[in-house]
């Protein structure tokens, strides 16, 4: 799993309110082989998975707002909230003394000079080489 290779860290359990998509059998046989524990939630009842649906909804208002602001629809969701949980990595939080979620994992400040505003216009950049001269 990219999470244990990465941290160098097993995953011991994985938690989940026991939605259809949790409960495929090749799904089931990974976490036997791996030695992962499930533990179900209640369904239906989100305070019990607090923490995880809070996290989900605010990248879910981010992305709308993006959406929004930029005036694009909603085909443009997948990009939206992928930026969303990019930019929320990249903002310091009090829950990890205002770190962001990049510097605990990278340790080190993450650089924001490349980021542009969502929807926004671009251009394409012609290399020098490839240039014609008038």
């Amino acid at each position: 799993m990219k999470v244990q290779k990465q941290f160098g860290k097993k995953v011991k359990f994985v938690r989940h309110d026991g939605a259809r998509e949790f409960a495929t059998n090749s799904l089931k046989d990974f976490y036997e082989d791996e030695g992962i524990e499930q533990q179900t939630t209640v369904p239906y009842a989100h305070q019990t998975n607090g923490t995880a649906e809070r996290a989900i909804r605010t990248i879910v208002t981010i992305g709308r707002s993006m959406l929004h602001h930029a005036k694009l629809d909603k085909r443009f969701w997948a990009e939206a909230a992928m930026t969303a949980i990019y930019v929320k990595n990249r903002l310091p939080s009090p829950k990890i003394e205002h770190k962001t979620p990049f510097e605990i994992v990278y340790k080190s400040k993450p650089s924001v000079k490349h980021m542009r505003v969502f929807g926004c216009r671009t251009y394409i950049l012609t290399p020098k080489e490839k240039r014609l001269k008038w």
